[in-house]
């Protein structure tokens, strides 16, 4: 297994030569060792207040002068990308798709908030479904962590049965309640959303993008990021489960087709704010997350 690998970032790295040697590397779709240590730092990050604001309008935000709890995503994911495309890390990242994602948030951070960005991976779990691997990610300001992530990544098995059955950590036990104990809003999953998030984000995942570049990797039409359903849900959800130190979880179980009519439920259970999103039509469910108030 190679030794650890550190890169290290005075300002963001660029995207499209990482995407450019993403798409041209020869990976296999599973690690056939075990993945080695990588990881990335950025000296300093700053948020671009007009960046911001299209983040907003994409994931339908209200202004304020704290940053959505989503949005330390995009700022790590030029580190990402390059942690990817370096040529230690041993899976085509082409067809991954995103499971599961846990954000802690000591405090919310705010606009003029600048900082050390810290991310890195090591290892994989094999399961049934295929192989997942942890992408752990720090913010800190002055140095202290304000914001940490673990979003996980499945390389998909085409043959299930293969697979040992290993379960990685999921969410806590949570129920969607009856449906009169629950509040509701209904919205369409515009058929734009992929790219304009894309712009955004800095993901630009084939199987976000366009109907036949998805079908190429699986899937019967392109599909919804999953980091953008998340922050779709925690604007509807409102600012005031995220005003102070919490924990978001979320797990990614239906693609959602562009052009869907989503219903977004959520309730309160055990002191915590529930919420999943499902089709307008069926029970099929898309997501499945909470937010828990800390101390």
């Amino acid at each position: 297994m190679a030794g650890p690998i550190r890169l290290h970032f005075t300002s963001a790295p660029a995207i499209a030569p990482a995407y450019l040697k993403i798409l041209l590397a020869r990976k296999p779709a599973f690690a056939t060792d075990t993945v080695p240590r990588i990881e990335a730092v950025l000296e300093r990050f700053a948020v671009d207040r007009r960046h911001l604001a299209r983040y907003r309008k994409v994931c339908g935000d209200r202004d304020s002068a704290e940053l959505p709890i989503t949005y330390p995503h995009v700022l790590a994911t030029p580190l990402h990308l390059a942690m990817i495309a370096c040529e230690a890390f041993p899976v085509s990242l082409l067809g991954v798709v995103h499971t599961r994602n846990r954000i802690v948030q000591h405090r919310p951070l705010h606009i003029d908030d600048a900082g050390q960005i810290h991310s890195w991976l090591e290892g994989h779990r094999d399961t049934v479904r295929g192989q997942e691997l942890d992408l752990q990610t720090q913010v800190r300001v002055g140095g202290r962590t304000v914001w940490s992530e673990t979003s996980t990544f499945l390389a998909r098995r085409p043959d299930r049965s293969k697979g040992a059955r290993t379960r990685g950590p999921g969410l806590p036990s949570l129920e969607v309640p009856p449906r009169q104990d629950v509040t509701t809003s209904t919205f369409i999953v515009a058929p734009g959303v992929g790219r304009q998030y894309a712009r955004v984000s800095g993901d630009f995942n084939p199987i976000h993008i366009a109907d036949v570049a998805a079908r190429f990797f699986g899937f019967k039409r392109a599909i919804a990021h999953g980091m953008w359903s998340l922050a779709r849900c925690a604007a509807e959800i409102g600012g005031a489960a995220f005003s102070g130190p919490c924990t978001l979880d979320v797990a990614f179980k239906r693609p959602i087709a562009f052009c869907a009519r989503i219903v977004l439920e959520s309730w309160m259970a055990d002191q915590r704010v529930g919420f999943s999103l499902r089709d307008w039509q069926a029970d099929r469910g898309h997501l499945l997350g909470s937010v828990v108030r800390t101390n």
